[in-house]
């Protein structure tokens, strides 16, 4: 079965702390590659389809983060140096800062279509 992608993906190795609504623990990751809607990423900790996160995403070049309120929609184990593969749907994105988060995926998708 080919899979049919409908929004460019950008690959990208960010941090991420990452935690579950209900969760005070974080936990660490890297982000994969991000799209307009969604971010993929590695983690130790497996997040269950289904499940709200809390993304804290360091973008290169900012001294903070953007928060992003996502909804994970798979996960699968792949090793135990990588962990779970994950994907999420980003559901929200911290108010007054979209602009900035936006602008860094734009940024990171002129620099790749320029190649």
């Amino acid at each position: 079965m080919k899979e049919q992608r409908k929004l460019i993906r950008l690959e990208v190795s960010d941090f991420l702390e990452i935690r579950s609504v209900d969760a005070v623990k974080a936990v660490t990751c890297t982000c994969v590659n991000i799209t307009s809607m969604g971010v993929c990423f590695c983690s130790q900790e497996e997040f269950k389809p289904g499940q709200n996160l809390i993304i804290n995403y360091f973008m290169p070049d900012e001294l903070d983060s953007v928060q992003l309120s996502v909804c994970s929609r798979w996960s699968e184990f792949v090793g135990t140096k990588q962990g779970y593969f994950c994907g999420a749907e980003i559901v929200s994105i911290e108010e007054g800062k979209q602009e900035k988060f936006v602008n860094y995926y734009l940024q990171r998708l002129q620099d790749r279509l320029s190649k």
